[in-house]
């Protein structure tokens, strides 16, 4: 998710209501409908900020070329008429309290709050009043018709005169016309990759710390008590060892899960991998080409958990090693606790944040403990939890799949 604008001033709505006004919205909606309205969340400093699951660079209505201006309202339009039906089969049901929230959304096109996010319309601040029109002017009078005396022209003048009234239509009527034009359904197009685009750059950091090795379903508590008594407990108890480092154990599932997305990886991407050396400096394998994945898939396999987790180390290791200001990038930390080695993960985020404003880091939890969710929400990126094998690689693939769809086109 990233952060596309934020107001300027405190809000005059309440965020309560906005939320459950979204919720409404992609309870109802599939993605392509939902993604328009973008997410509000109250910021540090009490300002709004309106964020989008949309994958892209925003551009402003008023910054777009005519025929893309014509071709978002299209879109607009179309998911206007989606919510109006929505709208009318809920107030069918009873349901009027939804119905009312969602009628508030049928509206013209704001235009001064509507952006283009690859061709797809995204609202911003859409609970606000819609904006008042302006009346129009009434007409004047007609003025008295005034006889006047036929004027006879040559017969070689007239193709002319016809001439002229033609390139006077057209000039009149070309808004009207260029609308008409927008308005037909587009004619399919060849898709042509732009060579002078980079793709954007990828990066996994893999914790290698030794809670790796419990079992995926282990929870925070199994965690904690399995570290308290592993070492210093002669009588702890044998049968719920064997529980929690069951097979599937962590690292196992993390392996197998990243073959599968470096096989399935757009071949564009380049893959840089980082692993935790304890609480040591971080290890960067480097960056692997479309050449070296068997290689990395054999690496990947080859790491053993141990020792402590450097989870603030490893990604400002990982983000310096990226640009992050004219290029995009994506991190995916695939992790299962907080910082081990007394460093602050959360300040890491902010200074990506700031410095590295394109650079985003999506977070899989294996252990579902939401200690390190400060790093995607700094840097507008996605948490995926999982408490099993399948969870983890549904969860790995979401999570890798901006990169590959951002490659090229398709």
């Amino acid at each position: 998710m990233q952060r596309v604008t934020r107001d300027t001033s405190p809000a005059s709505n309440d965020l309560r209501v906005l939320e459950q006004a979204m919720a409404i919205i992609v309870r109802h909606f599939p993605p392509s409908i939902a993604h328009q309205f973008a997410t509000p969340r109250d910021g540090k400093d009490g300002l709004r900020e309106w964020w989008s699951e949309l994958q892209g660079q925003p551009h402003r209505y008023h910054d777009l070329e005519a025929e893309q201006q014509a071709a978002l309202l299209r879109f607009y339009d179309e998911r206007q008429d989606a919510v109006r039906q929505l709208v009318g089969k809920l107030q069918s049901l009873g349901q009027t309290n939804e119905a009312a929230l969602l009628e508030k959304l049928i509206r013209p096109a704001d235009l001064n709050n509507l952006y283009s996010v690859n061709g797809q319309p995204l609202v911003v601040r859409w609970a606000e009043p819609a904006p008042v029109t302006p009346a129009t002017a009434p007409l004047p009078a007609p003025a008295p018709v005034v006889r006047r005396r036929r004027v006879w022209l040559p017969w070689f003048l007239l193709p002319l005169l016809g001439l002229l009234l033609l390139a006077l239509a057209l000039w009149l009527g070309w808004p009207y016309l260029q609308h008409w034009l927008g308005s037909r359904p587009a004619t399919p197009f060849a898709c042509v990759k732009d060579t002078q685009l980079q793709p954007p750059e990828f990066a996994v950091v893999l914790d290698t710390s030794g809670s790796m090795q419990l079992n995926v379903a282990a929870t925070p508590e199994d965690e904690a008590w399995f570290f308290k008594h592993i070492n210093d407990d002669p009588n702890i108890d044998q049968q719920r060892v064997a529980h929690i480092t069951q097979a599937p154990v962590r690292m196992d599932v993390a392996k197998s899960s990243l073959t599968h997305l470096i096989n399935d990886l757009h071949p564009a991407i380049d893959m840089r991998v980082v692993t935790f050396d304890g609480c040591r400096a971080p290890l960067d394998h480097g960056v692997f080409k479309l050449a070296q994945r068997p290689a990395l898939i054999e690496g990947i396999q080859a790491l053993e958990p141990n020792d402590g987790t450097a989870l603030a180390a490893s990604l400002d290791v990982t983000a310096r090693a990226m640009n992050g200001r004219d290029r995009d990038g994506v991190i995916l930390m695939f992790i299962d606790g907080a910082d081990g080695c007394e460093q602050d993960v959360c300040a890491v985020a902010q200074r990506i944040a700031r410095e590295q404003p394109r650079l985003r880091v999506n977070l899989i939890d294996i252990s579902n403990s939401n200690l390190a969710s400060c790093v995607a929400e700094q840097t507008g990126g996605r948490i995926y939890s999982a408490n099993d094998a399948e969870q983890v690689a549904t969860a790995l693939k979401d999570a890798s799949q901006e990169v590959s769809s951002t490659a090229d086109c398709d």
